[in-house]
């Protein structure tokens, strides 16, 4: 299995770390090994110029060696995510912030926002996106996942409600799944509602037939 070259990463020729454009440039000098013994490419700009060059292709190469996963910032062994990351997101997409280039925040971690709602929102699936129409088209201003910060069992906990609707201040659950594990979480999850003291309106399959038949009798809406 052929190595990458030092310089430009494409494939190395036969045994070199170079590949075989970059090796014909050690004949010339305009590729050769600098102090750190780190492979480089000559640039012909002045004798100062080329110094400061070398300081940054060393601290590139470094910076390489050292590089730690995007997502949770654990060792990677130089590659731009960990195993456990990558197993964890590869099928799906992640949206992160990152602050001047060293704090990161997950802001979604569950993917597969793919469903563009009317305002230009995107939701994970089309029945949220329903929903979310229907928050639009009669404008109610609506948050889409605001998330929930409760203790439980003095653990730090979190609750990922599919809509908070600030002028109401009531929170909209979709429960689309009929299996008795789900139901079974939903009544937990609206017990935890009931003792944080927080609204909520949970639906289901059969509220999407008439969204605003479902909810503006709740919300008290003409």
């Amino acid at each position: 299995m052929s190595k990458k070259c030092a310089v430009c990463e494409d494939n190395t020729f036969g045994f070199y770390p170079l590949c075989k454009k970059h090796l014909e440039m050690t004949k010339t000098g305009e590729v050769y090994k600098n102090k750190s013994g780190n492979w480089s490419i000559k640039i012909d700009f002045d004798n100062n110029n080329n110094k400061n060059i070398e300081k940054i292709q060393d601290k590139l190469q470094t910076d390489n060696n050292d590089l730690t996963c995007i997502i949770c910032g654990k060792s990677s062994n130089g590659k731009h995510f960990c195993y456990e990351c990558y197993q964890q997101y590869k099928d799906k997409s992640i949206d992160l912030r990152i602050t001047n280039c060293k704090d990161i925040m997950i802001l979604d971690q569950y993917g597969n926002l793919t469903i563009e709602c009317d305002d230009g929102r995107k939701v994970r699936s089309r029945a949220e996106a329903l929903i979310s129409n229907f928050f639009y088209n009669n404008k109610i201003r609506s948050v889409y996942e605001k998330t929930i910060y409760y203790k439980e069992n003095n653990e730090n906990k979190t609750l990922h409600p599919d809509f908070y609707l600030p002028d109401y201040d009531v929170y909209i659950e979709y429960n689309e799944i009929k299996k008795k594990s789900y139901l079974k979480s939903k009544e937990y999850t609206k017990k935890i509602y009931d003792k944080l003291n927080l609204k909520v309106i949970i639906m289901d399959d059969a509220d999407l037939n008439s969204i605003a038949g479902c909810l503006k009798p709740k919300l008290n809406i003409n």
